[in-house]
């Protein structure tokens, strides 16, 4: 192995580098895409292909890296000069709840449980859908949400809700599917759900596409032909 020649290699290719997030600003690396992903693992490929590779040349290399820097100046350049080419490579943010109601459509686009949202939520504090009103997945991955500016509790069973401590809150119903071992974690009955449910109104659990519950606030839950964009499993249209 020649050493000198990949000490050079691995110089030049920092280098590159540098110059290239230079030239795309520093903003960029705070507002990181699955695009600009591809394009660092990209250049880790050409990296690992031609650096351990004695036969490829000082200039081969300084080639490969400099077109491929270039490539992406150009491809940036374009993104912030035309919405086409900003909408193709950087994507648009998805309103997946609107005013409270769930946007199926995008939440299959982005393959997205309502588990996985729920832990979004409480790590951000809030701890029940029904303080939501708007969320937003940006193109980076991350979830912008908007609260209700005056959410108050809205009884929705016959659960005391005069306690002084707020209880944890339970997925009880996923997309018109019972939620087994959360009742037997919470001590209740499929019977007990389902008779809570008949007094609400729900005769049909398969049509309930969410469906919360705490000892604290009782049930909040969204059937199906509350949301937008009904395509899910379950749908009743």
């Amino acid at each position: 192995m020649d050493y000198g020649l990949q000490a050079l290699k691995l110089v030049l290719g920092l280098l590159i580098l540098t110059l290239t997030l230079r030239l795309l600003g520093k903003q960029n690396m705070a507002q990181m895409t699955p695009y600009d992903l591809v394009y660092i693992i990209v250049f880790g490929g050409i990296l690992d292909s031609i650096f351990y590779d004695d036969k490829i040349g000082i200039f081969p290399f300084i080639f490969s890296a400099l077109v491929w820097s270039i490539s992406i100046y150009v491809i940036e350049t374009l993104v912030k000069k035309f919405h086409i080419f900003r909408v193709f490579f950087r994507g648009t943010p998805d309103h997946i709840i609107e005013t409270g109601k769930i946007n199926l459509k995008l939440f299959d686009k982005n393959n997205l449980e309502f588990e996985q949202l729920r832990i979004v939520l409480r790590e951000k504090g809030i701890f029940s859908l029904r303080e939501v009103k708007d969320i937003y997945l940006e193109p980076d991955g991350q979830f912008s949400i908007i609260k209700y500016s005056n959410h108050k509790l809205e009884p929705t069973s016959s659960i005391n809700l005069e306690k002084a401590e707020v209880t944890p809150n339970f997925l009880l119903i996923d997309e018109g599917e019972i939620e087994l071992s959360v009742l037997k974690y919470i001590g209740k009955s499929e019977e007990w759900l389902k008779n809570e449910m008949n007094i609400l109104g729900i005769n049909d659990i398969t049509t309930v596409v969410y469906c919360e519950w705490s000892d604290t606030n009782g049930f909040y839950y969204k059937t199906y032909n509350d949301c937008i964009n009904q395509k899910r499993k379950g749908n009743i249209n």
